[in-house]
């Protein structure tokens, strides 16, 4: 009976370790783009806030009457605009790195969708060969 053991049992360990290896770099990939997804969103909430102090900061300049006014109004506008340029360039970084990491989510995934295939086509491999084991050992009860 040991010499009927099939020969590539050890390939088809490896490739289900593959497959394990693969889902867990998946894995990994989906909970680190899920992280940037965070910091994605925590940028443009501070983009909308950097706006809404910018608008906030126009409609009192607009309002203003004296010239010491006025001047603290353009300085603090200038401020705004420049948290504002600031908060867009964190928002651009931001999703430039979330879509770094959606593109690594895509590759891990064809990567395991590729490791799962390989596992099948063995898994096919062996019922065929146990198939044609058991028709042999049936032919030769016969």
């Amino acid at each position: 009976m040991a010499e009927d053991r099939y020969r590539l049992e050890p390939v088809r360990d490896a490739r289900e370790r593959v497959e394990t290896v693969r889902r867990g770099e998946l894995a990994s990939a989906i909970g680190d783009a899920s992280v940037t997804e965070a910091g994605l969103a925590s940028a443009s909430e501070r983009v909308s806030a950097a706006r809404a102090r910018l608008t906030a900061a126009l409609a009192a300049r607009d309002s203003a009457i004296l010239a010491a006014t006025l001047v603290r109004a353009e300085r603090f506008i200038a401020r705004c605009r420049r948290e504002l340029e600031a908060a867009r360039d964190a928002e651009l970084r931001a999703r430039t790195a979330h879509d770094t990491r959606s593109d690594a989510v895509e590759l891990a995934r064809a990567t395991l969708v590729r490791a799962r295939a390989d596992r099948e086509v063995i898994e096919r491999h062996f019922a065929r060969w146990r198939d044609t084991q058991r028709k042999l050992a049936e032919r030769r009860e016969d």
